[in-house]
């Protein structure tokens, strides 16, 4: 008798809910929105608002379902209204129309608790900067580049706020890191990527670098003294005639190194300006083969013969 009493008992609540529920009610509701059409001249500087409030009349079932899980509206923002320098806004009333025809069946529009939605817009400018590579390289011994790193592309075109856009000189890679090499490489990596509330945008987001790495080992070689602004009337001597020259070289290119390659200048005229008693060689011209190079002797005696 008591279980049947409980029973009957539930089933006159249940049946008063859903009679009570049936009926139309009224009450406000937060819908996620999202933005279209923005004017393609123009780029948000900052996120506008991402919900709506919408006061709607609907069954109690209806009103508990879309305020438990509201479906996301697209709002048109192809006509918005300049106020002034980058602020604009948009009537969402405008497009109760379309609104409506997102909401779900048997929920009914009455009107937006908040009509105008702000936007800040800046003018959308584009324009190409260097990549600038980030690495962190060591190699195995007697090894390294033989030539700088080849980026490709080594620029690339962005777009964003002018405002941002002005204060940007390059774009950086992601951190590439490798040790001890001893081979060439070739590889993919990432643009580093700007953060979102900056509103920038790069036409490709990844870059290929790549590099010969080569044995290298020393070279040395005897280079003849040119002497310039010699004293008038006067001849002079120069101790030693040779200078050696001391460099760095990739094994494939040791038997390219020439001496005519380098020229090696001592000026008479700077010595005698700075009352020095000697010479000093100055490298003018060097192979484009070599590097790390090193003179020796770093002065030059000499002798006026008058």
């Amino acid at each position: 008798m008591y279980s049947s009493f409980i029973l009957f008992f539930l089933l006159s609540v249940v049946f008063w809910f859903m009679t009570k529920l049936s009926k139309e009610y009224e009450g406000s509701i937060k819908y996620p929105v999202v933005y279209t059409n923005l004017p393609d001249n123009k780029l948000l500087q900052e996120n506008p608002l991402d919900f709506i409030e919408v006061y709607v009349r609907a069954s109690g079932f209806k009103l508990i379902s879309a305020k438990v899980s509201p479906n996301k509206l697209e709002i048109d923002a192809s006509n918005i209204y300049y106020k002034s320098l980058t602020d604009y806004y948009l009537l969402v009333s405008q497009q109760k129309l379309a609104i409506q025809k997102q909401m779900t069946a048997g929920i009914e529009i009455d009107h937006f608790i908040k009509d105008s939605i702000a936007f800040n817009l800046g003018l959308l400018k584009a324009k190409t900067i260097p990549v600038k590579l980030q690495s962190n390289l060591t190699f195995a011994d007697g090894y390294e580049l033989k030539e700088a790193i080849n980026i490709s592309p080594d620029s690339i075109l962005i777009k964003g706020p002018e405002s941002i856009l002005d204060t940007l000189s390059f774009v950086s890679t992601t951190l590439f890191q490798k040790t001890q090499l001893n081979s060439s490489i070739k590889e993919i990596i990432s643009i580093e990527k700007f953060s979102k509330e900056s509103n920038i945008r790069t036409q490709q987001d990844k870059i290929e670098i790549s590099a010969i790495v080569e044995e290298f080992t020393e070279g040395e070689i005897e280079v003849p003294v040119t002497l310039i602004n010699p004293p008038q009337n006067n001849s002079i001597n120069t101790f030693p005639k040779l200078v050696k020259i001391t460099y760095k070289v990739a094994l494939s290119n040791f038997n390219k190194v020439t001496s005519s390659a380098f020229l090696i200048e001592c000026d008479y005229n700077m010595s005698k300006a700075n009352n020095l008693p000697y010479l000093i060689p100055k490298l003018v011209e060097s192979s484009s083969l070599v590097r790390n190079i090193r003179i020796a002797p770093l002065q030059i005696d000499f002798i006026i013969n008058k």
